[in-house]
């Protein structure tokens, strides 16, 4: 009998998601500084350009001058709303470099030319991009890594009286051949140079030693 075909379950080939990284607060409080920026832009903008038109129809020769910088003043408010939106977007894009440098253009013209309520807010978030830059690279790069410890030493031995075998200093049998291990005596020959324990009785010798001196033993 033939099999049903069953659908791959959801997300199936598909890459691994991308971990999440949480906005860094200070990117709430720039965006917050800007969106009011560009709402008083707005508002001024509308008003500049209201009292523009207002001057060229009711006034003559420098007036008309004075309504044409008031329409020209608009005109700027509204740019400068424009690019706070962008910036913001920029922001949400996590790119804090060219948003902090598009911030100084504008925070330059709308001291100029918008207003200084403006321009002085929009220093206000220019001055916070610094933090938001710092904690966007820590979150990026993490900590630094610390050294890893050095490896643990490993456990003392001791030779085994019947197979010669390395064993644990604390083993009172061997695993190797089963004889019961003989009570720790001094430190390995290994650690006393040119000596080396004689395997019948256990007692230190000299290297170059055939017989051992103790219990005849050959070595």
């Amino acid at each position: 009998m033939g099999q049903y075909y069953q659908p791959p379950p959801p997300g199936y080939g598909a890459p691994p998601p991308q971990p999440y990284m949480m906005e860094p607060p200070e990117a709430g409080s720039i965006k917050s500084m800007l969106n009011i920026a560009g709402i008083l832009a707005l508002l001024f903008g509308i008003l500049f350009i209201l009292a523009g038109i207002v001057f060229l129809i009711f006034t003559f020769g420098f007036g008309i001058i004075f309504s044409i910088m008031m329409i020209v003043m608009a005109i700027i408010d509204f740019i400068i709303w424009i690019n706070c939106k962008e910036i913001n977007r920029m922001i949400d894009a996590r790119q804090y470099e060219q948003a902090k440098s598009k911030t100084l253009i504008w925070m330059i013209l709308g001291f100029i030319l918008g207003g200084l309520l403006i321009g002085l807010i929009i220093l206000i978030a220019y001055l916070k991009f610094d933090g938001l830059i710092n904690t966007a690279r820590a979150q990026a790069y993490g900590p630094a890594p610390q050294p890893y410890g050095q490896a643990p030493p490993p456990p003392q031995q001791r030779l085994c009286l019947g197979c010669g075998q390395q064993i644990p200093l604390n083993f009172n049998n061997c695993p190797h051949c089963g004889r019961q291990a003989q009570p720790a005596g001094p430190a390995p020959a290994a650690q006393h140079g040119g000596m080396r324990m004689c395997l019948g009785c256990g007692q230190q010798i000299q290297a170059n030693y055939q017989v051992c001196p103790h219990c005849g033993k050959h070595v």
